[in-house]
């Protein structure tokens, strides 16, 4: 029917399957749409309080260790998380963890001798400056609190 010479012939059928794949992959693509929401590092502030430890410490390398192993966060996130508080910034802790009135659990991480946990939680909850948390961790202390 159509004249064409071994080599035109394949061609047209090449061109012919690359179309029946495309039209098949355009097919099977569906109304997808790709978004990307970048999620907080949520860490607690108990985990928070040991990396720092280990930072002023100097070993650095094992802080970002402790964060991957007990943050359950990869290598790359670790390491974000432990500049973060090499910087003396916090990490947001998990939302809903404590109540309004964090007190209470301040005066647990007191009595458990964990004071740089109470400090990074007043810091988190009450978004105070670090003096100002260790004053109010202070004042805790000292039985009058506000």
């Amino acid at each position: 029917m159509f004249d064409l010479d071994p080599v035109k012939s394949i061609l047209a059928l090449a061109l012919i399957g690359l179309i029946v794949v495309g039209a098949r992959a355009w097919r099977r693509r569906g109304n997808r749409v790709r978004t990307f929401i970048p999620i907080p590092l949520f860490t607690p502030v108990e985990i928070q309080a040991k990396a720092h430890d280990l930072i002023e410490a100097g070993q650095f390398d094992e802080a970002v260790k402790l964060l991957k192993k007990e943050a359950e966060v990869s290598g790359p996130d670790a390491l974000h998380m432990a500049r973060t508080l090499r910087r003396g910034e916090l990490m947001p802790d998990f939302p809903g963890r404590w109540p309004e009135d964090p007190t209470g659990p301040v005066t647990e991480f007191l009595a458990e001798g964990q004071r740089k946990a109470a400090i990074f939680l007043i810091r988190d909850q009450k978004q105070l400056s670090p003096a100002e948390a260790e004053t109010f961790v202070d004042s805790l202390t000292r039985g009058n609190a506000e």
